[in-house]
């Protein structure tokens, strides 16, 4: 693999004029339904459990509520272009959290110190007064603070 090109922090060449094209015409033309319902940018960082001197990930959520019970979050690397997805999260209720067996609910993490520790936040966009956002970004950890999350980890974490 080493004498494989590497573009946007992945194995591969760059994105040719004709991709360009295709995505630009596709982007004006197709509906994105599902991405249109992200709601919430959630920024942390995450250690690895099972690997303790590895270095935490930022990862950049992007959510969306499926219910009041249930949102899914792509994650990120970066909240700026080129961005690679590095996994996707769950967050669930307590409601349904209990609602799991012993072993299932080992899979999951509460947000609890995540949240109080200042680790996972709602990055301030520059055009929002800063007391306006204090004010939504502590309504949106009041109710994260409670969630249960549960992280699968992507390819884009491997080759690149």
């Amino acid at each position: 693999m080493d004498s494989l090109p590497v573009s946007n922090k992945t194995v591969g060449e760059p994105e040719s004029v004709t991709n360009k094209t295709l995505e630009t015409g596709a982007g004006a033309v197709q509906n994105f339904a599902p991405v249109k319902r992200i709601c919430a940018h959630l920024n942390a960082f995450h250690a690895y459990a099972h690997e303790p001197k590895r270095d935490a990930v930022e990862a950049n959520h992007y959510c969306a509520h499926l219910n009041d019970d249930v949102r899914q979050c792509i994650l990120y690397d970066s909240p700026e272009q080129p961005a690679r997805i590095i996994g996707i999260e769950y967050m669930i209720t307590p409601k349904l959290y209990n609602t799991l067996d012993a072993t299932e609910q080992k899979l999951w993490h509460s947000h609890v110190f995540e949240v109080k520790s200042g680790m996972l936040i709602m990055p301030k966009p520059s055009a929002i007064p800063e007391a306006v956002w204090e004010v939504a970004e502590n309504k949106e950890m009041e109710e994260v603070v409670h969630l249960y999350g549960n992280g699968l980890p992507s390819l884009a974490d491997g080759p690149g």
